[in-house]
């Protein structure tokens, strides 16, 4: 396998080769041996433009959120988080494993721009800054916590819980129904922030 091509590898084809990988195996089975035969390079010229396999997971995430699009700035705060929520919801559980890997390191760049882009929002609309602080990570949390267990709803077995099936209830449902406990949550400490923001 050559180490080299015509024309070059470049890191932005890395990407995309990885995203197809992902969603293909899911990021845990993802190697970078994989990744390398897929771009038909060997491994020491994958490691060559990308360190680790953290170091692309990192860029993989960052593709992903990056193409969400950020709803629109008109909207209001609770309308803007169910429409930021679905986006959000419909990338990243097209590639199994990445939600989870959000989860447990919060602090990746793509996390960070998730809660950043919240927060943006909500400060606009009147919430204190600590507050929106608290309301973004709290709805990232809920996101990617209902990612990793319901994205995959066959790996699930709900035999010993309540009987859901019976009341035509799917995992869109628990998810929809938290999203809208935290709006209800949000309205009820805060108000209308931005009625409140121009009231002072």
């Amino acid at each position: 396998m050559p180490s080299h091509r015509d024309p070059p590898l470049t890191v932005d084809e890395i990407v995309a080769t990885t995203l197809t990988l992902t969603a293909e195996v899911g990021l845990d089975a993802l190697t970078m041996r994989a990744v390398a035969t897929a771009l038909e390079v060997t491994a020491t010229a994958l490691y060559h433009h990308v360190a680790s396999k953290d170091a692309l997971v990192e860029l993989v995430l960052d593709a992903v959120v990056e193409g969400v699009d950020t709803p629109h700035a008109d909207l209001s705060w609770d309308q803007w988080l169910i429409e930021y929520h679905d986006g959000l919801w419909n990338r990243l559980r097209a590639y199994r494993g990445l939600a989870r890997h959000l989860l447990e390191r919060p602090s990746t760049r793509a996390g960070a721009a998730v809660r950043r882009t919240t927060v943006e929002m909500l400060t606009a609309n009147g919430f204190e800054e600590r507050d929106a602080l608290l309301a973004a990570a709290t709805f990232h949390t809920y996101l990617l916590g209902r990612l990793a267990v319901d994205a995959f709803p066959e790996e699930i077995a709900r035999s010993h819980e309540p009987s859901w099936r019976s009341q035509g209830l799917v995992a869109g449902d628990y998810t929809a129904h938290g999203l809208q406990v935290i709006i209800a949550g949000l309205r009820f400490l805060y108000g209308t922030p931005a009625a409140q923001r121009h009231s002072h």
